[in-house]
């Protein structure tokens, strides 16, 4: 047994939190569906999030033959891309609906035959040690309350030498640390409201309970270091909404046009910018 395999003994069952997310894109998962058609803020972002993770997936220039994964597949709109490039791609989401979605979309785009689609648990993926060379996951580690050992379990079925695409939320986002209400200067005064406000909320768990969680850069590479991964590269992506106490004052169309902007300082290397976008885009690798 490999020092990989043995941690998946004492790997985590999903918690409630997790259980909750599961059922909240089940529920949703039309709307995240959709997301990828829209042409508001939400919309811009993921298809620049997409396009910029099938870009490196190029970049990389892979045999065709190399075995590859996405795991929490959504809808499938990376599995179909990369299946029409050639690859054949086993995909792994934990809500029954988005694996539904995902094979419609397979079958609409003819790749149904380069397309594995199944429910699987991110915790405790089905697939043999060291099975692929590539490996996706997108939109996912925000979402999950134990992500040290969801990136372990990634990293357990990347080969040596291969590589993990993934994402993860930015604490240290731009428009949070412009707004007053989610700055890091007024956390002190927050926390106290904070208190106020979860002695009169009721206890009992509810979708709106939902919570996607934030990482610095530091804890990213820390994730990747346990699973014996190394960061290659790394951007960040996304600005905005930007907001006044929650408060959104900004047209969609300049949302998407303060994006763009910011984005290309971002992509330009701009200190402050370059660092603060929401998201964090990843490219890793596993050590020899």
């Amino acid at each position: 047994m490999t020092a990989c395999e043995e941690k998946l003994l004492d790997k985590p069952m999903p918690t409630r939190t997790d259980n909750q997310v599961a059922a909240y894109f089940a529920t949703n998962a039309l709307t995240w569906h959709n997301m990828y058609k829209r042409n508001d803020l939400w919309g811009d972002i993921h298809q620049r999030r997409l396009a910029s993770f099938l870009s490196w997936v190029d970049r990389l220039n892979l045999n065709l033959d190399t075995p590859v994964a996405d795991i929490g597949c959504g809808a499938g709109m990376a599995t179909v891309a990369l299946a029409q490039r050639g690859y054949f791609v086993e995909s792994t989401d934990v809500a029954a609906a988005m694996i539904e979605l995902a094979r419609e979309n397979a079958a609409a785009a003819a790749v149904q035959s380069r397309v594995n689609a199944k429910v699987g648990d991110i915790y405790h993926l089905d697939f043999p040690t060291a099975a692929f060379g590539l490996v996706l996951s997108i939109g996912v580690i925000p979402w999950l309350s134990s992500p040290r050992e969801a990136v372990a379990e990634l990293g357990r079925i990347v080969k040596p030498g291969g590589y993990l695409l993934f994402t993860a939320d930015n604490r240290s986002r731009l428009s949070h640390l412009l707004d007053p209400a989610t700055s890091p200067a007024l956390s002190l005064v927050r926390r106290g409201l904070k208190k106020i406000v979860r002695a009169s909320e009721s206890a009992a768990p509810s979708q709106e309970s939902v919570r996607s969680y934030r990482h610095s850069i530091k804890e990213v590479d820390a994730f990747l270091n346990q699973a014996g991964l190394d960061r290659v590269h790394y951007e960040t992506l996304g600005f905005g909404p930007f907001t006044f106490f929650y408060r959104k004052f900004l047209s969609n169309n300049m949302e998407v046009a303060l994006n763009r902007g910011l984005q290309r300082l971002a992509d330009m290397r701009w200190p402050l910018f370059r660092s603060t976008g929401a998201q964090f885009l990843v490219l890793a690798k596993k050590r020899p």
